[in-house]
């Protein structure tokens, strides 16, 4: 998330129809698939996700898993762009065209419960029941979707603020340990330089929906733009309020953000503007800490040092987002239990040799797993370990709540109507007035 929950899925309506007779499985108490591993039978699981697997050591999984399981062999399926958008519409034609799908990896949770609900996914609980495990006491984040468990979580997502260590100590400013969005705005204004061209901004907020609600999407529960039961409206939350003021502040009176009009008009990304020195912070994710110290293609020519996401009122806990990436077995694969396998072996023991995303299970090692991602990193005396540890040793995952099915149809809503505030069209009530009606909309038309 940050990474890759922007705007939703062109195609779904289209898949619910051609799937409707994607039949969940049966599970492991009358699943027979494994006979396979019994047996001795070679089997090829086709893995679909969107990773690169040069750069993020994928093929160093699928060689340990091989040699645990010679009977398994991994074949995967991904453009290798990171791009999981286009993936999920590649994913999704190929469940049409009945394609050959075994294990899927999904980026939010909204994508997963899109798919549960379209009967894509196998129910998981009795091949965890055989392993005598709960996900609760094994992973921080509980995927479960009613009384069903249809995934099992790899990475574990914390969401930061990356700094330009150079460019803070020019403006006199240290590295936060704790700080509110008003603090935040404060330091933008303090380390925004310059005129024209070569302007040099203070942040700068992506295109992601998540960046309209930055005051409300990590508190601690109640987070989505409708309530838990996925009908009452939240959007007149107060921090929605909040959220645009603050984007307001940055963009147009203090002129310390990337004003919205470039970011669109100039198809502008967070990762040149920041290793270039076009921006001293952005808010992101630990999907960043192996970019950090720079790649081949954008070199970093400075230390990035790590604050926690900002909090609302000084007295709040220091919260983070609660994502990362979910595993599921395809309803309609012939290899099961074999699936089952690869995504509990990965998702454990796997997760931690890849040695480039903080796991979600519970006993992994993260300091160790910190220090591999810091090694991996271009140049790896330009990531400021003391600042990231601090980090994420003590920023508060959110509880992790499964959204409706339609939560990209209500993003979609939402951030259309605020488009228009942040271009300067309409006033924030405004924005928030029609952007209720336009999301009252999508939940009726979901709940008929």
């Amino acid at each position: 998330m940050l990474n890759q929950t922007i705007r939703g899925l062109v195609v779904t309506s289209i898949i619910a129809g051609l799937l409707s007779g994607c039949a969940g499985g049966t599970g492991a108490g009358t699943d027979t698939a494994g006979a396979a591993v019994k047996s001795g039978e070679k089997v090829t699981l086709k893995f679909h996700f969107w990773y690169n697997e040069d750069q993020d050591n994928w093929k160093n999984v699928y060689k340990e898993f091989e040699k645990k399981y010679p009977n398994i062999k991994i074949e995967s399926v991904t453009a290798g762009d990171n791009n999981s958008i286009e993936y999920l519409k590649k994913l999704d034609l190929a469940a049409a065209s009945s394609d050959q799908i075994d294990v899927m990896m999904f980026s939010a949770p909204q994508y997963y419960s899109q798919r549960a609900a379209i009967n894509m996914l196998e129910p998981l609980n009795s091949y965890i029941a055989k392993d005598g495990y709960k996900v609760q006491d094994e992973y921080y984040i509980d995927p479960s979707i009613g009384d069903k468990i249809y995934a099992l979580p790899a990475k574990k997502a914390t969401f930061f603020v990356m700094m330009n260590k150079n460019q803070l100590d020019e403006a006199g400013l240290t590295v936060p340990k704790e700080w509110t969005w008003d603090e935040f705005l404060d330091y933008s204004k303090k380390l925004t330089k310059g005129e024209g061209a070569n302007k040099r901004y203070g942040t700068y907020f992506h295109t992601f929906p998540l960046m309209t609600q930055v005051a409300q999407i990590n508190q601690m529960d109640n987070y989505f733009l409708y309530k838990a039961d996925g009908k009452t409206l939240n959007i007149d939350n107060p921090l929605i309020k909040r959220s645009l003021d603050i984007r307001r502040q940055a963009e147009i009176v203090d002129k310390s953000a990337t004003p919205y009009s470039e970011t669109i008009s100039q198809k502008l990304n967070y990762r040149p503007l920041y290793f270039n020195e076009k921006v001293s912070m952005i808010l992101t994710g630990d999907y960043m800490i192996p970019e950090a110290g720079g790649t081949d293609k954008v070199p970093a020519n400075f230390k990035t040092v790590f604050a926690p996401y900002p909090k609302v009122n000084k007295n709040d806990p220091t919260t983070t987002l609660s994502g990362g990436d979910l595993m599921s077995v395809y309803a309609k694969s012939k290899h099961k239990e074999e699936a089952y396998q690869f995504v509990r072996w990965y998702t454990t023991e796997g997760i931690q040799l890849q040695a480039k995303y903080i796991p979600s299970w519970k006993k992994a090692d993260v300091n160790k797993t910190i220090d591999s991602l810091i090694a991996s990193s271009k140049t790896p005396d330009k990531v400021d370990k003391e600042s990231l540890l601090n980090v994420m040793k003590n920023s508060i995952p959110q509880k992790f709540n499964i959204p409706a099915p339609y939560s990209d149809e209500v993003d979609k809503a939402y951030v259309k109507e605020v488009e228009r505030f942040l271009l300067g069209e309409v006033d924030a009530d405004t924005a928030i007035k029609n952007a209720s009606q336009k999301v009252q909309e999508v939940i009726k038309n979901n709940s008929k």
